[in-house]
């Protein structure tokens, strides 16, 4: 059974966290709060808004097929 992209793009931005994480480590100056502000930031709440309405339609469509099934 294929994986739902939703869950596949929560675990996708697990992998970006522990990254980021692990390039604070030794990437910690003002260029840093600047990239996690402007980019790394917006980029993770916009692709969580984007799991998030995807998951609702999956969840709707696989309702839909539910009940139509005869």
């Amino acid at each position: 059974m294929p994986g739902r992209p939703d869950h596949d793009g929560d675990y996708q931005l697990q992998v970006l966290r522990a990254a980021w994480d692990d390039t604070q480590r030794h990437w910690h100056d003002d260029m840093t709060r600047h990239f996690d502000a402007r980019y790394l930031t917006p980029l993770v709440n916009e692709s969580r808004a984007y799991l998030l309405a995807l998951r609702n339609l999956i969840d709707l469509l696989n309702a839909a097929e539910r009940d139509t099934e005869y």
